[in-house]
């Protein structure tokens, strides 16, 4: 499927080459990795608004992206397949370690509280300079090595740099927006079971990162 766009981009107005760079974002952002990911991070992150955790998450993966994909539209360089293996990787550690950060160490909170009618307590200087959250953008980064295999693809096998260029902006727009939407839905879904159903998330994420690891090594 993917070489078939690849192909075909040379024959393709630009608005289809804009409309497949959405379609294909907004599919990668459902990954199970990427999900598991940002509920995680907006279960333990709740000083935060959940859709800046996602769309942080999405900014993060857009970097790794434009760096890969400058690097083969521009450069003409060929990464080699190892890469995509260590991100996967990298991947699993991650999600072992933001799902370990949630259930086990969750208590740990840079909150403390007291009874002045916030629901969040104090928040120090870090966290209110964490709105747009480091955290998640580095795992977003993280994430877009290891997402950027099929990416390789069509890149390599379109003709003209321009066609690369409309792909791999509205593929990196579309995946930043829509994780923004999927996190705003998620917190409100939790909704009074937000601590029981992060709990599941932050476990679902070590076991997907456990599988990453094994599958890969």
């Amino acid at each position: 499927m993917f070489e078939f766009i690849g192909h075909s981009f040379a024959d393709q107005p630009m608005i289809s080459i804009v409309a497949i760079g959405i379609l294909i974002g907004i599919g990668h952002s459902f990954e199970i990795d990427h999900i598991l990911a940002v509920t995680t991070l907006v279960s333990e992150k709740k000083y935060a608004a959940p859709w800046k955790i996602g769309s942080s998450w999405g900014i993060g993966h857009s970097i790794t992206t434009m760096i890969i994909g400058t690097v083969l539209l521009f450069l003409d360089v060929k990464l080699p397949g190892s890469l995509y293996e260590v991100g996967e990787i990298a991947v699993g550690i991650t999600l072992i370690y933001i799902g370990l950060k949630y259930v086990v160490f969750k208590e740990v909170r840079n909150t403390h509280k007291h009874k002045h009618g916030s629901e969040f307590g104090h928040l120090n200087p870090m966290q209110k300079l964490s709105d747009w959250n480091v955290t998640s953008v580095l795992v977003g980064m993280v994430h877009g090595v290891a997402g950027s295999g099929f990416l390789i693809l069509l890149l390599i096998t379109s003709s003209e740099t321009i066609d690369g260029v409309l792909f791999l902006s509205s593929f990196c727009i579309s995946i930043i927006v829509t994780m923004g939407i999927v996190t705003q839905l998620w917190k409100k879904l939790q909704g009074i079971h937000e601590k029981s159903i992060g709990n599941i998330a932050g476990i679902a994420s070590i076991i997907a990162g456990l599988w990453l690891i094994v599958e890969y090594i």
